[in-house]
């Protein structure tokens, strides 16, 4: 059980089209702010289904409504963490530091050693966020069709991330 009037769990099939709405609402307030623009814009229920075929999602509830996820690709001994999102009205109760610690949690159980991730320049905010939680720079990467850097690589190793089952419900 846990403390806070939301819990966590990995996602269903049912829970896709939730995501997807999760995910735009969340990205919305980007709009007309990133170049290039996220592709969080142009994202479909297909999309997001066949990200899913390569990827874990751990979903947030609250009420019995959807209000956050996040997507996890295990690549060997890295993770790569995607997606982070919580509907606007639902930001400040620790749902996103909640979804990310239960990421890494499934990463680590999944024999990864680290967590990686990638968050664009100008948002400063953001980058604060995951370096406040052990995130690290490991370099800068560039949209294609972009002079200079675009995004941040940001890692964490995963030598002190709790449980999953410590993490969910």
């Amino acid at each position: 059980m846990s403390d806070h009037d939301y819990r966590l769990r990995f996602h269903t099939d049912a829970d896709l089209p939730a995501m997807l709405q999760v995910i735009r609402t969340a990205f919305a307030q980007y709009a007309g702010r990133l170049d290039p623009p996220s592709s969080a814009e142009r994202k479909t229920l297909e999309v997001v289904r066949a990200e899913l075929q390569s990827a874990r999602a751990i979903v947030a509830e609250a009420n019995g409504d959807l209000v956050g996820c996040i997507f996890l690709h295990l690549r060997g001994e890295e993770a790569y963490v995607d997606r982070l999102s919580v509907l606007p009205d639902q930001r400040g109760r620790g749902i996103g530091a909640a979804l990310l610690c239960a990421a890494e949690a499934e990463a680590r159980s999944q024999g990864a050693e680290a967590c990686c991730l990638s968050v664009r320049l100008v948002l400063e905010v953001q980058q604060r966020f995951y370096r406040e939680r052990g995130y690290v720079h490991a370099s800068f990467g560039t949209h294609a069709g972009y002079p200079l850097p675009t995004y941040r690589n940001m890692r964490k190793p995963l030598n002190t991330a709790a449980s999953i089952e410590e993490t969910l419900l």
